[in-house]
């Protein structure tokens, strides 16, 4: 075999699927009132009673290491801080004036700032924010009525300014002005690249979808998808997430007893095979009313290897199988209350340790603990729930939640082919429809031209001469026809 060859075929087996890197950005967590703090180190985790007065990172909070896993950079959701929680340089009072002053400073919305990283000392943090116009009809104009974020903002951070203690040099710049966001539901996920970020922001109310792609050097976007159904005024919490792999998205927030599934392509950031799921009521164990029940959706985390979605509730935790088809088997009630009704604190986001394991805060209260899925991979009971397992120890100080991290450990997959052509849905010379369809699609204006089909990854699955391609036998997702140098993209439902 020629060396070529040999190394044409290595090249497409790394490629076959993505690479995982240990990157070390989430070695440690700041979460909590005065700042708690969670090392990991293998499977073990070490925490501190990090304890420094006035500050609060609780639920709009986020933090990341550098690559060797040193604490460089946190936010509490509208400032910056260095590893001893001071502010970097131009990195205070990040969002407008008249709400950060009403919320004291810090964040009290649920994923409301993240951290993403680039080389060369590069990070962005993404906040969405309320204009000083906005907050002001908000809190005067009579309740009920809408109050959703009105822009979405990004700072753009060098770390190896000021000798290496970091400035924010591009501070409160708009991504989005004028529009109607939730407040909580923003995630991230690796581009296909492993370099580059696709950024996922939820509308207000409804299930319409805002994207970015973020290089270090620019921002492409934003890029729109709406799907039917939508989401409560009750978004002050909720939570959006990627699973480990970087394929499959699922978001939830407060009011809706729903969750949102849809796979996700990270070569072109497109959503598709959307469903809606209703999530099972359980009782809150209220014992003066043994009939009241929680369908209240806080958050969700996919399992590390992608087969559970785990729905934080209330007062309920539950497990959902993605691969069950039947409903009375595929969810699986976790737990329930860990402690007395009066005192129990209420169930929120989770995120996934370095360890995988799965870490579940809580809404309110002075607990000082997380709740842990030590299995999450696991099925059912093996799954091992752990209430209030990862202790902060005694003193000052509350845990509240986790902080809010993709997965920087994803890594490059498959080039995203044919999208580096540049011909990707660029002509008219050819037209195919239905698109999307589950059964056939018809080519018009390529007689006698070779088609081709080929996968989200750029795999070969057939060629033919016919103008009608069938793909009953075809799974759902993104697929691409070729005809010449020209390439349409389809999608089998």
């Amino acid at each position: 075999m020629k060396l070529k060859q040999l190394v044409f075929i290595l090249v497409v087996f790394l490629n076959c699927s993505p690479i995982f890197a240990q990157t070390n950005f989430n070695q440690s967590w700041i979460c909590g009132s005065y700042g708690l703090k969670a090392t990991f180190t293998g499977m073990n985790v070490t925490t501190y009673p990090f304890i420094v007065a006035g500050k609060y990172f609780s639920r709009g909070n986020s933090n990341i290491c550098d690559s060797i896993g040193r604490l460089i950079l946190v936010s509490d959701g509208m400032n910056i801080y260095d590893s001893t929680l001071t502010f970097i340089d131009n990195g205070d009072t990040l969002l407008s004036n008249a709400y950060y002053l009403h919320e004291d400073g810090w964040s009290n919305y649920s994923q409301t700032s993240i951290f993403l990283p680039f080389d060369s000392g590069i990070y962005y943090l993404i906040t969405p924010d309320v204009t000083d116009s906005m907050f002001n009809w908000w809190y005067t104009a009579p309740f009920p009525h809408s109050a959703p974020f009105d822009r979405l903002l990004y700072h753009k951070i060098d770390m190896k300014a000021n000798g290496g203690t970091g400035k924010v040099i591009e501070k409160a710049i708009p991504l989005l002005e004028n529009v109607e966001l939730s407040k909580s539901q923003m995630m991230a996920c690796k581009h296909a690249n492993g370099k580059d970020w696709w950024l996922i922001k939820q509308w207000s109310e409804s299930n319409k979808i805002v994207k970015f792609l973020i290089k270090k050097d620019s921002i492409e976007g934003p890029f729109y998808q709406t799907f039917t159904g939508n989401f409560s005024l009750y978004d002050q919490d909720g939570q959006s997430m990627f699973s480990q792999d970087g394929t499959k998205y699922a978001t939830t927030c407060r009011g809706t007893n729903k969750i949102f599934l849809a796979d996700f392509d990270r070569c072109t950031g497109e959503l598709s095979n959307p469903t809606w799921y209703n999530v099972p009521d359980y009782s809150r164990h209220d014992p003066s009313d043994s009939t009241l029940m929680d369908p209240i959706t806080q958050g969700l985390t996919f399992s590390p290897n992608g087969r559970f979605l785990y729905v934080m509730k209330y007062w309920n935790i539950l497990q959902f199988d993605l691969l069950d088809n039947d409903s009375s088997t595929a969810w699986y009630h976790v737990a329930g209350l860990d402690t007395s009704w009066n005192a129990f604190a209420l169930y929120n986001c989770s995120y996934l340790g370095k360890n995988d394991k799965l870490y579940i805060g809580y809404f309110a209260g002075t607990a000082k603990e997380l709740s842990v899925i030590d299995n999450p991979n696991n099925k059912g009971v093996t799954c091992n729930f752990c209430a209030k397992c990862l202790s902060f120890g005694s003193g000052w100080g509350s845990a509240t939640t986790p902080p809010c991290m993709p997965n920087y450990d994803l890594g490059a997959m498959t080039p995203c082919w044919p999208l580096d052509t540049g011909n990707v849905n660029a002509t008219n010379e050819i037209s195919i429809y239905p698109n999307p369809s589950s059964s056939m699609f018809y080519i018009k204006n390529a007689n006698q031209k070779k088609k081709e089909l080929y996968n989200n990854v750029g795999q070969l699955i057939f060629s033919t001469k016919e103008n009608e391609i069938d793909v009953s036998n075809y799974a759902k997702g993104m697929y691409y026809i070729r005809v010449g140098n020209l390439t349409k993209k389809i999608i089998i439902e």
